[in-house]
C-alpha cells in the first residue's frame, strides 16, 4: 500500500494584526530549511492586506510553499454561502458562489504569484454551489467536505477530495488554552509553551492519526496562532452571521464594524512555539514511513487525461456492468461516476438514434448529479424501444445546457428519475440488439456510493451560523453529488486509493473482471 500524504497546512486568515504577517514568515522560512513544501491557505482579504502592508518579503518566502485558496473574506461576507447555498435555487446560488469568491481567487492568484490549486473555505462557510463555482473557475482539490470524512481519495463534483474531516493533527499544540475570549486579556499573557512538552504531545497525536489507516493526514494550524494570544476581532464574527436569522440577510454590506487588535503572546512564548514546531518539521521530513507532500503534487499523480474515450467494447462492458450494480463503474482502466456513465449511455444510444448503427467510441462527459427533488416513481416501469430512444436524447440536451443531469424525465410515456433510465439503457444496450422493452424497479434516486459517510451524513455547519440554522438544502445537494463520485486512480501503485469497508467502493475481484473485459 502507498505511504500516506501529510499536507502541511496553514489557514492563513488574519487580516487585523501585522504580528501575524511575521508568523506567516517564520513558517514559511521554517519549514523551508526543514525540506518541506507547505500548503498556504489563503483569503483574499489576507492577501489584501500583505499587498497593502507592502510584504514583499512574506510573499517572496511563499513562492516555494503551495498557495491554496480559503475563500474571498475572512471575516466580513457580503452573503454567505451557508445561507444563499441552502435558500436559493441552484443556478442563482452558482452565480453567488462565482461573484462572491472568483475576484478573490484571482487575487489570491496575483499577488502570490501561483493560481490556487486547492479549496477550504474558511469557518465552514460552503456550500455544493460555491464548490463547483470553485471547480469551474480552475480549482482542481477540494481540502474540506461536507462535514464527514471520505474514506479515501476521490473525485466529487469534479474536484479531488483530500477531506480534512476526521484526520487532521494541530501544529498548534496547548495554543491559548485557558486564555483565548478572556474578558480580562489586557491584563495577562500565556505562560511560556514547554517546546519538549509539545513537541512529545504532537508525535503521540501524529502517531495516533497515522496509525488509523488514513490515505492522507493534514497538519493544520493557523499562523496567527504562533504570535497571538487570542483572535482579534472575535467578538464581532458572528453579527453578519445572526443578525437577521436563518433564512435572511444581515442587513447592508459592509457592515461597518469596529475591529480590534488582539493581544499579543510574549516573545519568549513566540519563540518556544516556533522551537518546536521546527523540531517537528525535522522529525516529520526524516520520516520513511509518510509522504509529505503539497497538494499540487499529490493532484498531478492522481490527475486524468480530459475527455477519455470508450470503444464500442467497452460501452458495452459498462451497460453489463450498470445492469449489476446502480454506482460508479471502472471499464478500460478509467472510473466513470454514475452521472458519467448515463451520458455515456445516453450519448452511444443517442447516436444510434441519429445515424442507425451503433458508434466505434463515445467520450466521456463529466457530469454533475441532480440539484433539484428527484422523481421516485412508486413501481416497476416498462420503457419500450422509443422511450429510450427519446430518454437518452433528453439526458445528453439537458446536460449539454446545464453540465448536471435532470432530476426526472417524461421518456415518452414514461415519468422517471435518472436512475431508472440508467438502469434501462444499460439493460437495453447490454443485450446483442435493443430490445422491444426493458423493465426496471424504482431506485433511491442516488447510487450505491451514497451510503458513503461523506454522503450519508453530508451537512455544513460552522460556529458563526445563525440561530435555528439547519442546512437541509445542503444536505440534501450534497448526498445528490453520489451520482458525481468516483474513485481516484493513480498514485504511484497505479491502483484505487482505497477500498471502503462497506462495499462502496470498487471490490478488487470485480476491478481485474473489468478490466479484463476492457
Amino acid at each position: 500500500m502507498s505511504k500516506p500524504y501529510v499536507f502541511i497546512c496553514f489557514d492563513t486568515e488574519d487580516p487585523i494584526n501585522p504580528e501575524a504577517d511575521d508568523a506567516v514568515l517564520r513558517l514559511a522560512r521554517l519549514y523551508e530549511k526543514a525540506g518541506i513544501q507547505a500548503c498556504y491557505f489563503m483569503t483574499g482579504e489576507k492577501a489584501r492586506m500583505l499587498r497593502e502592508r507592502g510584504r514583499k518579503d512574506v510573499l517572496d518566502a511563499l513562492k516555494i510553499h503551495d498557495i491554496a485558496y480559503h475563500g474571498n473574506y475572512g471575516f466580513e461576507y457580503p452573503e454567505p454561502a451557508l445561507l444563499y447555498g441552502n435558500r436559493d435555487p441552484w443556478e442563482l446560488a452558482l452565480q453567488k458562489g462565482r461573484m462572491y469568491e472568483t475576484p478573490g481567487l484571482q487575487d489570491v492568484a496575483e499577488i502570490c504569484g501561483q493560481f490556487p490549486i486547492a479549496t477550504c473555505q474558511h469557518q465552514n462557510n460552503h456550500s455544493p454551489a460555491t464548490s463547483v463555482a470553485m471547480q469551474q473557475a480552475g480549482v482542481r482539490v477540494w481540502n474540506g467536505g461536507l462535514g464527514a470524512p471520505l474514506d479515501g481519495v476521490g473525485w466529487v463534483m469534479g474536484l479531488l477530495v483530500f477531506g480534512r474531516h476526521s484526520r487532521v493533527v494541530s501544529s498548534q499544540g496547548s495554543w491559548a488554552r485557558g486564555f483565548q475570549y478572556d474578558p480580562d486579556r489586557s491584563r495577562r499573557r500565556p505562560a511560556r509553551m514547554d517546546p519538549k512538552a509539545e513537541l512529545k504531545a504532537f508525535q503521540e497525536t501524529f502517531d495516533a492519526q497515522l496509525a488509523k489507516g488514513h490515505s492522507h493526514v493534514t497538519v493544520l494550524g493557523h499562523p496567527a496562532c504562533w504570535v497571538m494570544a487570542e483572535w482579534g476581532g472575535w467578538y464581532e464574527w458572528s453579527i453578519p452571521f445572526r443578525a437577521a436569522g436563518a433564512g435572511g440577510r444581515a442587513g447592508l454590506y459592509p457592515h461597518g464594524r469596529r475591529w480590534e487588535r488582539g493581544v499579543t503572546r510574549t516573545k519568549a512564548d513566540t519563540d518556544a512555539h516556533v522551537e518546536w514546531t521546527g523540531k517537528a518539521a525535522r522529525w516529520l521530513a526524516a520520516r520513511n514511513d509518510i509522504r509529505p507532500a503539497t497538494f499540487t503534487k499529490a493532484y498531478a499523480e492522481y490527475a486524468e487525461s480530459p475527455g477519455p474515450w470508450l470503444t464500442g467494447a467497452q460501452m458495452k462492458a459498462l451497460a453489463r456492468r450498470m445492469t449489476q450494480r446502480f454506482d460508479h463503474a471502472r471499464v478500460g482502466g478509467i472510473t466513470l461516476s454514475a452521472a458519467d456513465a448515463l451520458v455515456a449511455l445516453a450519448q452511444y444510444t443517442g447516436f444510434m438514434l441519429a445515424h442507425g448503427s451503433r458508434p466505434d467510441h463515445v467520450q466521456i462527459r463529466r457530469t454533475l448529479g441532480p440539484v433539484e427533488e428527484v422523481l421516485i416513481p412508486k413501481s416497476e416501469l416498462s420503457f419500450s424501444r422509443q422511450a429510450c430512444l427519446l430518454g437518452a436524447r433528453q439526458v445528453t440536451n439537458y446536460v449539454n445546457a446545464h453540465g448536471r443531469l435532470p432530476a426526472a424525465l417524461r421518456c415518452h410515456r414514461v415519468d422517471c428519475g435518472p436512475g431508472e433510465l440508467l438502469l434501462a439503457l444499460a439493460r437495453a444496450l447490454a443485450a446483442e440488439s435493443l430490445p422491444d422493452e426493458v423493465t426496471v424497479q424504482p431506485t433511491a434516486g442516488v447510487p450505491d456510493c451514497a451510503r458513503i459517510p461523506f454522503f450519508d451524513n453530508c451537512t455544513a455547519s460552522s460556529t458563526i451560523a445563525p440561530p435555528g440554522y439547519s442546512p437541509d438544502q445542503i444536505r440534501w445537494q450534497g448526498r445528490q453529488q453520489s451520482w458525481s463520485y468516483r474513485p481516484a486512480l493513480g498514485g504511484r501503485d497505479g491502483r484505487p486509493a482505497s477500498d471502503t469497508r462497506k462495499g462502496v467502493c470498487l471490490e478488487r475481484k470485480t476491478a481485474k473482471r473489468e478490466k479484463e473485459t476492457g
